[in-house]
């Protein structure tokens, strides 16, 4: 008898869940539909996060050539490298940053409309019906200009804040930093929900602003939790990512081994 797959209805995403499950409800998710799930990430996503890898290959490679070399004492004194001292934001390095920041911006922006075009698709199609990106790229089209309006909204709030905090330090003094960073800590708190919100309720940018405040409201410090847990699992993740970038700075740094620096594998590194 063939097992019933998970997450084909929309009463599997709307059901109400306890702190524990909406963990483990993520990954039954994922692993019930990876493989429509990482193909429409593969149309999608990939592209950007590659520029991004790209851009910051670039500039790792350059960064690794100022670097200096270290040997031990039997082999001299440790070995400047031969850039050392340029400016670090010339040249192929200065591209590597522009082609970083765009490939993370827009690899950022189409994976959270990627992941919740996903599910708003599947709810609304039969249960034995596979989603095809295209089906998920006519959602998401439709929608990625107020995505990007809720994203230049939130940079917007976010520097206010920042700039609200920097000043007010200013006048009153470092002894104030830990108490006027927990407003700012609130309100990261409750923007979690911020593109979530925009996506699965089809609200206006501000009045998603509102309600992902609403939505936390009573719920702040499980909220803090759930978010505290789900960034120490992916920052675990990530650092196995960048075991190539660890291994290529090693190899550069101690090994010395001539062309470790280079362009070509830096990019394959970060990428």
């Amino acid at each position: 008898m063939k097992a019933k797959v998970k997450f084909t209805q929309e009463a599997d995403f709307r059901r109400e869940r306890d702190f524990g499950a909406k963990i483990g409800s993520t990954f039954e998710f994922v692993a019930a539909q990876f493989k429509p799930l990482f193909k429409c990430l593969a149309y999608f996503v990939l592209p950007g996060a590659l520029l991004a890898g790209i851009g910051m290959g670039l500039f790792m490679s350059k960064f690794l050539a100022m670097m200096p070399q270290v040997g031990s004492a039997a082999h001299g004194p440790i070995k400047i490298a031969r850039n050392y001292g340029s400016n670090p934001f010339a040249g192929t390095s200065f591209v590597g940053i522009g082609l970083a920041v765009a490939g993370f911006l827009v690899a950022f922006l189409l994976l959270s409309s990627t992941v919740y075009g996903f599910v708003r698709v599947r709810m609304n199609l039969p249960a034995d019906a596979v989603v095809q990106p295209a089906q998920v790229w006519a959602y998401v089209s439709r929608r990625l200009g107020r995505v990007v309006g809720a994203w230049l909204l939130l940079t917007l709030v976010t520097l206010v804040g920042m700039g609200v905090v920097g000043g007010t330090l200013a006048m009153l003094g470092p002894g104030f930093v830990v108490l006027l960073f927990l407003p700012l800590i609130w309100a990261t708190v409750c923007l979690a929900l911020y593109f979530p919100v925009l996506w699965m309720e089809d609200e206006g940018v501000l009045a998603t602003l509102r309600r992902s405040f609403y939505l936390v409201k009573g719920k702040w410090w499980s909220t803090l939790g759930l978010y505290m847990i789900v960034s120490f699992i992916t920052s675990i993740i990530n650092y196995v990512f960048l075991i190539p970038v660890y291994g290529l700075m090693v190899i550069h740094l101690l090994l010395k081994l001539p062309g470790f620096d280079s362009e070509l594998l830096s990019v394959a590194a970060t990428s």
